[in-house]
């Protein structure tokens, strides 16, 4: 019986190479992190399996070099369990495209494929499966390729969501279908300038309602990017930080926030293609474990509902619906909102948008420490006047008599932000104003 030449190189090869100890019975891909297992010496190519020749040796198309050139159409490979487990190949299947981790081994084209379900990832759907760096699994093939070298680095961050490029529009207010009174208009935010606070350093994001996006106002929020996919916001009156967002949570896990269990849970992940052809990680999040009550956060661009504060995105006081997206300028994202109200910019005033028997101001505008309400036209009968937070929970109450002309509250105590004063009227809404909070 000819033998293989490589048994030749069999024993030196295993004093280079200490195989770890367990069961060569590899369960697949999925078991370890790609920037972890391959580093930047190794060969890094997309292939499609022609045929397995032997059990430990098959041919693979070159589709196209990610690190380091082969000049070669089509190579040989040989291993997958390491050398102690018999370099079966059982686990790739002919037909299939994979990105695969190499090292040259004997002649020009032939290269070894090592370690334990290490070093190759199956490419389905032009996603590359499995674990890529800490905490994020399965990605775009071209955001892999064209990022190859942070990612070997386990330093890749993806799609970013505390970024100057970014701009959100948003539509905010309040709108009865019953009566038809009410406001809705747009808010555009973006990230400028930043604080240091605790040793890091927040951006500030910034809100205008102005259509050609002038008079920006610093709305009192703050965060950061942290690990892959984790963005925090700053809150001042505790002097600390709060997770909002991960956008690597699976399906079935919970959404914490401030160390607490939430009620939101991640019922369903995918990938939607914007129209710069990126992918990014959309999950549908839902109040309990239904899926009745359903919002999507997409990574990069946050909550459709409640963008900057995604933990009230079930709360349906008020409209905070996004809109659209833009990084750069470019349009990339848009809603079903603006897909309905016929655009990225809307106001929307009601046929009764208040009492016309009220007439009514709220300053200072931003506010500090105290909020006043002063009626230039007293109303008849007794109001109720309450304070939301963005979260549409309501922070400050006052009932007035009839013919009240001024209330106050003191709001010194309250997180900077974006509040909304409401003005009712025998339990129905007749008004509304908003105030930032310094």
């Amino acid at each position: 019986m000819k033998e293989h030449p490589f048994i030749y190189f069999l024993p030196f090869f295993l004093l280079l190479y200490a195989p770890p100890a367990h069961s060569c019975s590899c369960g697949g891909p999925y078991d370890t992190v790609f920037c972890q297992a391959v580093d930047a010496g190794r060969h890094i190519i997309r292939g499609k399996l022609v045929e397995r020749t032997h059990p430990s040796f098959a041919r693979v198309a070159v589709l196209e070099n990610i690190n380091r050139n082969i000049p070669h159409d089509t190579i040989t490979i040989m291993g997958q369990d390491g050398v102690n487990c018999g370099e079966n190949l059982y686990l790739l299947s002919e037909g299939a495209e994979y990105v695969l981790a190499l090292i040259p081994l004997t002649g020009p084209d032939t290269l070894m494929l090592f370690g334990c379900s290490k070093n190759f990832y199956p490419i389905s759907d032009g996603m590359v499966l499995g674990q890529i760096i800490p905490g994020l699994t399965n990605m775009a093939y071209e955001t892999l390729r064209d990022n190859i070298a942070d990612i070997l680095a386990c330093t890749f961050a993806g799609p970013s969501f505390v970024s100057e490029a970014n701009r959100w529009n948003i539509l905010a207010g309040w709108f009865s279908i019953q009566t038809g009174n009410g406001r809705l208009y747009t808010e555009i935010y973006r990230f400028q300038d930043t604080i240091q606070r605790n040793g890091q350093v927040y951006h500030k994001l910034w809100m205008t309602e102005d259509s050609v996006l002038q008079d920006w106002e610093y709305s009192g929020q703050a965060f950061r990017e942290g690990p892959p996919g984790k963005v925090y916001k700053y809150l001042p009156q505790r002097e600390e930080e709060e997770l909002v967002y991960d956008f690597t949570l699976e399906p079935g896990e919970e959404i914490i926030y401030g160390g607490y269990n939430s009620g939101l849970f991640v019922s369903n992940v995918d990938f939607i293609q914007l129209p710069d052809g990126s992918l990014r990680r959309r999950m549908l999040i839902s109040l309990g474990l239904d899926t009745i009550s359903t919002v999507y956060w997409i990574e990069g661009i946050g909550s459709e509902r409640s963008t900057f504060e995604p933990i009230g995105s079930f709360v349906l006081d008020a409209y905070i619906e996004l809109l659209c997206y833009y990084q750069e300028e470019a349009l990339l994202h848009v809603t079903d909102y603006a897909d309905r109200l016929g655009g990225c910019y809307r106001v929307i005033v009601g046929t009764e948008e208040e009492s016309n028997f009220i007439s009514w101001e709220v300053f200072p505008n931003p506010a500090t420490d105290v909020l006043s309400i002063v009626f230039r036209r007293p109303a008849t009968v007794p109001l109720h006047l309450r304070l939301l937070n963005p979260l549409g929970q309501v922070v400050r109450a006052q009932r007035l008599p009839a013919f009240a002309e001024r209330a106050s509250w003191d709001v010194a105590g309250l997180a900077p932000g974006v509040y909304f004063v409401e003005l009712l009227e025998e339990g129905k809404r007749v008004g509304g104003r908003k105030v930032v909070k310094h």
